[in-house]
């Protein structure tokens, strides 16, 4: 750790837009160095990160804390834990106090842990290897035009409906997340269905759902989880459908590499990759990952 670094919880509201302010710092240095372009405060970045850190202190404040410095915050970090996983989710540090040990966090070793990280930052995934999480999966960033893919024509069996915030509706996501992922997450999807940009698509096989996707008005779809490979590709012609009816003219998903039908499904219909490749690192492999697309709009897994 640094000295004259001070380390607290994070106390409330008061300290979410600061953090968020701090990430573009960290994350637009380290572009600027990459000579990739900034990220911009757009209204969507700020109104989902706000809505991340509110919903990671009411379930996760063990895992929310502030680096300071003479009064200054200097870093932050978010870490959630769900049954059987824990996610590091945001650790950033300005650009004069990295490399310096600022922020650290400990991980329960009984469950699955992980991190996403830049492929271009070696002094991070090592640290994160030296922590016992590993890289594993590539996650492609990808960007498509949005089409008018016909649906009838992906199986009459096959149908889409907007889900609804009930029971029935999260015991049917709690199956999808532990065939595609083996753990599940119900205060995440209560967040998701209640933020007013994004709509939850379930896809039905014979009535029953079978695979689910978030499309935010904002342009992303992500994320998406199935029971099967081979529903992907009909997960993702429904989600863009539905991404035309919003009126966008382009998407954004994160990709697992293993993900092939995915992949290959974009690429056929205009997706072109961001100059990002990020990491999935991992303290032991988990799910079935060929099934299921990351969240492109928020920190959350």
């Amino acid at each position: 750790m640094a000295d004259g670094v001070v380390y607290r919880l994070a106390t409330g509201p008061e300290d979410f837009a600061p953090t968020y302010e701090l990430f573009l710092r960290a994350a637009n240095d380290l572009r600027t160095r990459s000579h990739r372009d900034l990220l911009d405060d757009t209204a969507a970045r700020r109104t989902r990160a706000l809505a991340f850190r509110e919903h990671a202190f009411r379930h996760d404040a063990e895992g929310f804390w502030l680096a300071e410095s003479d009064g200054q915050q200097i870093g932050f970090g978010v870490a959630t834990a769900r049954p059987g996983f824990w996610h590091l989710n945001a650790l950033h540090v300005v650009p004069e106090f990295q490399a310096m040990g600022c922020m650290a966090y400990g991980r329960d070793g009984k469950v699955v842990s992980t991190v996403i990280s830049e492929a271009a930052q070696p002094i991070s995934n090592a640290l994160y290897a030296r922590h016992g999480m590993y890289q594993w999966l590539p996650l492609v960033h990808v960007e498509c035009p949005v089409f008018s893919p016909d649906i009838s024509a992906r199986g009459r069996a096959r149908t889409s409906r907007v889900g609804r915030l009930n029971e029935a509706t999260l015991a049917a996501l709690d199956r999808i997340d532990t065939a595609a992922l083996g753990f599940t997450r119900r205060v995440d999807h209560q967040l998701w269905i209640g933020l007013p940009d994004l709509s939850l698509l379930l896809l039905e096989v014979a009535a029953e759902p079978a695979a689910y996707a978030y499309v935010s008005r904002f342009g992303g779809i992500g994320p998406c989880a199935s029971r099967s490979t081979r529903e992907l590709p009909n997960l993702l012609a429904h989600s863009i459908h539905r991404a035309s009816e919003h009126g966008l003219d382009h998407v954004s998903l994160v990709v697992p590499g293993i993900a092939s039908n995915a992949l290959a499904y974009l690429l056929a219909h205009g997706g072109r990759y961001d100059a990002s490749i990020t990491l999935l690192l991992s303290s032991t492999p988990f799910g079935h990952l060929n099934r299921y697309l990351l969240s492109a709009s928020d920190a959350l897994f």
